[in-house]
């Protein structure tokens, strides 16, 4: 099995140039779908419970700077054809099940020449709301610190500690508030379009929830 550790930090290049030569506008075989997703089988091999709070998440770009709505990714389902979905900031919507990951689809792409890379994050899959619970936070964090554990062996004693939620907005963040057991309230850090949360700072322990002046788009997790 190959080790979560090896994606080091929560955001990870994983420089998969899916080929050098994809040339013109036709289509391209590039290799095997699983390349596209390292580590996706070891997450979907975790227990149910065991990652209800975190996620893998995967951006696909383009050496060239082609935009995400125009690359298009596909596979053979064996009764059809089935297109990767991305936002428009490339991350995939929809990565493929234990089942398609089993068959071993090669996939195809249309791109204009140049290569493609893959990026890996770990995410907090949270309802993304105008308000979270504190409790929900620590438990996507103490989720995917135990993936790395468990998963790592030896090698997880090098790998990050993951301590910080990072909830990134359209545009601008807005304002961004801790709100205390007591009523008080603790403004986040704020930067550009990111708030920034460390639900273990001694400051911020007593925590209940969080507060956005408007919900955020991601959550990642990072050290």
């Amino acid at each position: 099995m190959k080790r979560l550790t090896e994606m080091g930090a929560a955001l990870v290049t994983a420089a998969l140039l899916v080929s050098g030569a994809l040339g013109q506008s036709e289509a391209r075989e590039v290799g095997p779908l699983a390349r596209l997703f390292p580590h996706w089988q070891e997450y979907l091999d975790l227990p149910a419970n065991d990652r209800s709070h975190f996620t893998l998440a995967y951006v696909i770009g383009s050496a060239r700077g082609v935009p995400a709505e125009d690359i298009r990714i596909w596979y053979d389902t064996g009764a059809g054809e089935a297109e990767l979905v991305l936002d428009s900031g490339g991350q995939v919507l929809n990565p493929p099940d234990l089942s398609i990951l089993a068959a071993g689809p090669m996939a195809w792409v249309n791109q204009p020449q140049g290569g493609m890379s893959v990026s890996l994050s770990f995410q907090a899959k949270l309802e993304l709301e105008h308000e979270i619970a504190r409790l929900d936070t620590l438990l996507a964090l103490e989720q995917a610190n135990r993936a790395m554990r468990s998963v790592g062996g030896v090698a997880a004693l090098f790998a990050p500690s993951f301590k910080t939620l990072i909830f990134v907005f359209e545009g601008s963040a807005p304002d961004a508030w801790a709100i205390h057991a007591d009523g008080s309230r603790t403004p986040l850090i704020v930067q550009e379009s990111q708030a920034i949360y460390r639900p273990n700072d001694r400051d911020l322990r007593d925590v209940d929830h969080l507060v956005f002046g408007r919900p955020p788009a991601r959550i990642l997790i990072d050290s």
